[in-house]
């Protein structure tokens, strides 16, 4: 009866280090893999070209560099420009905030009433200059002989990387918008 009881305990305490083992190990592995894979699934062109009224704004990334326009294989996704990457509780706040902004818009507002371009006057609010680094990490290096860049670098102006790049990531945006029927 004792040789029982050892083994129950044994039994036991195998069962103690298989759970300890899942909770400290998979689980959260399984968590790290299931938001890396949301996240990645829904920074894209076709994840945002699934509201209709992101149609032209995808249509004139296309066109753009950025987009994959270039010889070089480059793509920036959707995410990358459009949410801050300055850390990751930032990021994520924003993605949610920004997600069910868009959801009740398309939704429950009026998207085709929207006066698309008089937002691009405000496309400071909408791109974050810490996405644009996270691409060009040599830019100050590569442009230091630029008064403007320079200016930037040092703090010395309010302006944002799409203050001066208009049409970055969205070339021929007011085509695509007219294209659209949008404003």
């Amino acid at each position: 009866m004792t040789k029982l009881k050892e083994m129950n305990k044994f039994a036991r305490l195998g069962v103690y280090v298989i759970i300890a083992v899942v909770a400290l190990f998979v689980l959260p592995f399984l968590s790290w893999l299931i938001g890396e894979e949301s996240f990645t699934a829904t920074a894209s062109a076709d994840f945002c070209v699934g509201c209709h009224s992101m149609e032209p704004f995808v249509a004139a990334n296309a066109d753009n560099h950025h987009g994959g326009n270039n010889d070089f294989g480059i793509k920036a996704s959707c995410t990358t420009c459009h949410l801050p990457h300055d850390n990751s509780a930032n990021y994520l706040y924003t993605k949610a905030r920004t997600g069910i902004h868009d959801i009740w818009v398309e939704n429950f507002g009026n998207p085709e009433e929207i006066d698309w371009r008089s937002k691009t006057e405000h496309r400071e609010e909408f791109v974050y200059d810490s996405g644009c680094m996270t691409c060009h990490v040599e830019l100050e290096k590569a442009t230091q002989d630029e008064e403007e860049h320079k200016r930037y670098f040092a703090g010395e102006t309010t302006s944002k990387c799409v203050t001066c790049h208009e049409e970055v990531g969205h070339s021929n945006l007011n085509k695509h918008l007219l294209q659209h029927k949008y404003k």
